[in-house]
């Protein structure tokens, strides 16, 4: 009986990591893709001009958002810094929109298939 609830277990835990090891899009490849920056990356990155202050590009985009803000970053995709914010959407979908970090133009990250 024990042998059969630790195999039961153990099925259910590889099954679980199976489905978050293979998301259905994919948005970043590891080697074009540098992640999140932290607080203190984020404060070069402004004093080298690699993106604009926070304040600015949300003054800028915030107007533009439809949706609650519930999370945002600053990241580098295949060496061009954004800034991310995930949002619900009026639908109740969660979306992530990315900005060109200098600019605040809009920017399309495309899937991977």
């Amino acid at each position: 009986m024990m042998r059969r609830a630790a195999s039961f277990l153990l099925s259910v835990a590889l099954a679980a990591g199976a489905a978050q090891a293979a998301p259905a899009n994919r948005y970043h490849l590891p080697d074009d893709f540098e992640g999140a920056i932290d607080q203190d990356g984020a404060r070069q990155a402004v004093k080298r001009g690699d993106a604009a202050p926070f304040a600015r590009i949300f003054a800028k985009v915030g107007p533009q958002i439809r949706g609650e803000i519930v999370g945002q970053k600053l990241e580098q995709h295949r060496g061009v810094w954004l800034y991310e914010f995930r949002v619900v959407a009026p639908d109740g979908h969660v979306r992530f929109l990315h900005f060109d970090a200098k600019t605040g133009r809009p920017f399309q990250v495309e899937p991977l298939s």
